[in-house]
């Protein structure tokens, strides 16, 4: 005569509920991580042009020309941004913090022009 543990089921499906849960909600936490966007400074202009993000989103800009100095800026009412001056290869990091539309200049190259919406 077999005894049964009337316990083992439950042992067994409460690791398969909680695999269940995190695939469930995993995907949606990773959605509202934050992300890191790299822009290509070269030829005299930024690629991208146009950049779509989310508040706490990373801009790396980096210089991709040779011999050629740029320096990036933000000048607006609720946001201000001023890389400096990025020799050849250097970068400049920037967290997003605020909402809206803003457009980061290049003080050496007045048509350098990179167009950002944050959400």
């Amino acid at each position: 005569m077999a005894i049964y543990n009337r316990r083992r089921p439950l042992f067994f499906s409460a690791p398969i509920a909680l695999m269940a849960g995190l695939l469930a909600f995993g995907p949606a936490q990773a959605d509202l991580a934050n992300t890191v966007r790299v822009v290509l400074q070269k030829g005299r202009h930024y690629n991208p042009t146009d950049l779509f993000l989310r508040r706490g989103d990373t801009i790396v800009l980096v210089n991709g020309d040779d011999g050629v100095i740029h320096h990036a800026f933000i000048e607006a009412d609720r946001f201000a941004f001023d890389a400096g001056d990025q020799e050849p290869g250097k970068q400049a990091t920037l967290t997003l913090k605020e909402p809206g539309d803003f457009v980061i200049e290049c003080g050496i190259h007045p048509k350098m022009k990179l167009t950002l919406h944050i959400q």
